[in-house]
């Protein structure tokens, strides 16, 4: 009897082993590279920015703006306010989809941050240059075409949402996709590296190849920024309880 409950014992152990050798090679093993890798992200150091007329510098500084370029941005929104500030108010109220609208503007929802979900009825492309309306002539709030297939969010998130972020990561973003440039962004080609050779990462490469996008870049930003004012302002469409964030 003894010697029947060792065979016993022994047959399930074996049986045990083979069936549990059978299972590991049927599972899904996921490598550490990839395992949390959406746990790791880091969060958009913007993400608690006020769209408001007193932090207009306080935020160009940080999108990455020089104090030049923060001083024309600052210009340029003076002018579009004082011509057309009421009309943006109208922009937005009107807006033919005003769900769509809110999402960008109050980031409620949206999977970016309003300075990029902005781009869609911020920006548009004619003979493939991107440019930021043009508030005083433009007379309704439409998603752009170009917006639909551009990798927005896949830059935002490359750039703007790792633990290593340039201070002038916005900036940078921005210009890539303004200049369609989006691919390069993603897969780190200079101006838009993040190798260690100098010139990798650099705005000043990016203003040297591409002329005028920086009066391009600092346009859309002065633009953006009184739209989500007037959006996320007492009244505005994005009501009592928004997200002035982003």
């Amino acid at each position: 009897m003894v010697g029947m409950r060792h065979v016993v014992v022994a047959t399930s152990l074996v049986i045990g082993m083979v069936a549990a050798g059978f299972l590991v090679t049927k599972e899904d093993i996921v490598p550490p590279e990839t395992a949390g890798i959406h746990v790791a992200r880091s969060v958009d150091p913007l993400l608690g920015i006020e769209y408001t007329k007193s932090n207009r510098r306080i935020n160009m500084k940080a999108f990455g703006l020089s104090e030049r370029m923060q001083q024309s941005a600052l210009d340029r929104m003076r002018r579009i306010e004082q011509r057309h500030g009421r009309k943006i108010e109208l922009l937005l109220e009107g807006a033919d989809n005003p769900n769509a609208v809110v999402d960008a503007f109050c980031g409620d929802t949206a999977q970016v941050r309003p300075r990029y979900a902005a781009l869609r009825f911020l920006v548009k492309e004619k003979n493939g240059l991107r440019n930021a309306l043009r508030v005083s002539s433009v007379t309704g709030l439409d998603a752009q075409d170009w917006a639909v297939l551009a990798p927005v969010s896949d830059v935002y998130e490359a750039i703007e949402l790792i633990d290593n972020r340039e201070k002038d990561a916005t900036l940078m973003a921005l210009a890539a996709i303004l200049e369609g440039r989006e691919q390069d962004a993603l897969k780190g080609f200079a101006p838009w590296g993040r190798g260690l050779l100098p010139g990798q990462w650099s705005w000043e490469k990016v203003v040297s190849t591409y002329a005028g996008l920086d009066e391009r870049v600092i346009e859309y930003l002065a633009v953006m920024h009184l739209f989500v004012e007037a959006a996320t302002s007492d009244g505005g469409i994005c009501g009592e309880e928004d997200d002035q964030s982003g």
